[in-house]
């Protein structure tokens, strides 16, 4: 249907407008065209949404120490709570948002929208490292060379504590192909990461 207009005059209070209760069938017509929402467009969110969450298992603790040289985050997504229930439905059930084998985010498509949220448990360090640097980068290396995201984490407290960070990413057609590693590094001494833990989010795919 398309929008009803409601018809004010040419001046206020000249007749000329629609009467009241012509303007509330107006009115009515366009929330019901609201309210009745599409089954195409339900289904269209139904099988772009949804988000993979990948924990670190920690049966026997697995610790990952980050030093001045950046290195890939481990996340073997084997931990208790780890959960693909809820990934968007094109997927689901025949691939993963996060591959444990390499380490790195995978796009499903050129042009999808995701938001990523890391939560780190810092439980020790050595020397006094005040900051740890993430990383996001495309290039498929062993080493981050083309950083499309970088984050600052202050790490000045004194362990144990959990550091949190989130951020929105898109991928167009070098991180489809690449996927995307998270490199972390600090600015001196060392940080001793227990707990990982990783959610992506698939908000929107590039054909919308």
């Amino acid at each position: 249907m398309a929008q009803e207009i409601i018809g004010v005059g040419s001046a206020a209070n000249d007749g000329t407008g629609d009467t009241l209760r012509d303007a509330m069938t107006k009115s009515n017509s366009n929330f019901t065209e609201l309210y009745t929402v599409d089954p195409s467009i339900v289904q269209k969110l139904y099988d772009t949404a949804g988000f993979g969450f990948y924990v670190e298992d920690q049966t026997t603790p697995s610790t990952q120490v980050i030093n001045t040289t950046p290195a890939i985050l481990q996340i073997d997504g084997l931990g208790a709570t780890s959960t693909s229930a809820y990934l968007p439905h094109e997927i689901r059930g025949v691939d993963e948002l996060w591959d444990a084998s390499v380490n790195e985010i995978k796009p499903i498509n050129i042009g999808d929208g995701y938001t990523l949220r890391l939560d780190l448990e810092i439980t020790s360090k050595t020397a006094t490292p005040t900051e740890l640097i993430l990383d996001l980068d495309i290039n498929g290396g062993a080493t981050p060379t083309v950083v499309i995201v970088e984050r600052i984490i202050g790490v000045g407290k004194t362990p144990p504590y959990v550091v949190s960070i989130g951020f929105p990413f898109f991928s167009l057609s070098t991180f489809v192909t690449n996927g995307g590693r998270l490199f972390l590094s600090t600015d001196s001494g060392t940080l001793t990461l227990t707990r990982r833990q990783l959610s992506i989010h698939r908000i929107s795919n590039g054909a919308l």
